[in-house]
């Protein structure tokens, strides 16, 4: 269970799909996995949605496919029959959600009340599915039970958008969040796989929300460096942000003022995500290797780390976005007054 709750974390965006024919599953299975989302959550609201799950998983055995919308226990004995890897109920059900503790299975009950969350931390969970997000209140909803049931996160499925996706999964009581965007009945209805295959790409990169943030160029010594960097402050009129080893200037470029050890010869590119976590998860997955020896920690995490491989003589970093420690922006004759610097 943990591996599957973990899993779902890492994904942070679990594709609601209701499939009306039988012969839609194992090409929607593909399209999901091209666009390198391999997760999904297939509603009981269609009659064929046990056999579904099974020839999703006959064609990707390794996708992690659960069942939604289960209204019984009989819908979940069916659906593990299927073999679904998570049951997901629309309501509180405990005649469920003990079935599924029985057999080991990771269940996450609908609760978008105060009533049906409690109710499930009494069973001993974690995880709820908040339904229907939009409608139900959506953050400050989850931010009130969040306040009174502390440890508990959320899964919000209902009227979630790609545009939404950000805001949601920023928020730490968010493990993920679950949308039926990804595949729309009109698609679906269609069979056009290869539209839903560009729409999980999307949505990935909509989780991962990846942005350029800054250049880093080596300097052998501290004059060079501020040499440099007065240049282009004086050229462009931008600000500075000095520290020990380096100094921004501007917001997107930065000057080492000291020789690195372990960095590009050239320097190194530094690019944003919202959570580094699902990033390294996501690039792992396409064969990526990351340098988890040379990281940059910060309240008990990390938040830097840098790929091995090297573009161009240039180092490559992924930062998650967060209020660590940023340099004072100033202006650079505040700086050259400071240092003693005489141009």
């Amino acid at each position: 269970m943990a591996d599957v709750k973990e899993l779902i974390y890492k994904y942070g965006l679990v594709p609601v799909v209701a499939v009306d024919k039988r012969e839609h599953a194992a090409p929607l299975a593909e399209a999901l996995c091209a666009g390198e989302l391999e997760v999904a959550e297939v509603t009981f609201r269609t009659d064929c949605a046990a056999e579904a799950i099974a020839d999703m998983l006959a064609v990707r055995p390794d996708m992690l496919v659960g069942a939604g919308t289960v209204l019984s226990v009989e819908q979940a004995q069916k659906a593990l029959d299927a073999g679904a890897k998570f049951i997901v109920t629309p309501g509180f059900d405990e005649s469920i959600v003990r079935f599924c503790q029985e057999k080991g299975v990771f269940v996450i009950p609908g609760c978008s009340t105060p009533s049906d969350v409690q109710k499930a931390v009494a069973c001993g969970l974690d995880v709820v599915k908040f339904f229907p997000s939009e409608a139900a209140g959506g953050l400050k909803m989850i931010n009130s039970l969040a306040a009174v049931y502390k440890g508990v996160r959320f899964l919000p499925t209902g009227g979630i958008t790609p545009d939404k996706f950000s805001t949601y999964l920023l928020n730490p009581n968010v493990i993920a969040v679950g949308a039926s965007c990804v595949t729309p009945a009109s698609l679906m209805e269609s069979g056009d796989f290869d539209a839903i295959r560009k729409l999980a790409r999307d949505a990935v990169f909509s989780v991962l929300n990846f942005a350029f943030c800054h250049m880093g160029i080596n300097c052998d010594t501290e004059e060079e460096g501020y040499k440099n960097l007065f240049r282009l402050a004086d050229m462009f009129n931008l600000v500075m942000g000095d520290t020990r080893s380096s100094s921004y200037v501007g917001h997107e470029v930065e000057i080492t003022k000291m020789p690195f050890v372990v960095r590009g010869p050239h320097g190194h590119l530094g690019y944003y995500t919202d959570n580094l976590e699902r990033a390294v998860f996501y690039l792992e997955k396409k064969g990526v290797e990351f340098d988890h020896e040379h990281v940059k920690p910060f309240n008990g995490k990390t938040y830097v780390i840098y790929l091995k491989e090297q573009i161009a003589g240039f180092a490559v970093h992924i930062e998650e976005r967060n209020d660590h420690n940023p340099p004072a922006w100033e202006h650079r004759d505040v700086i050259k007054a400071r240092i003693g610097w005489k141009d």
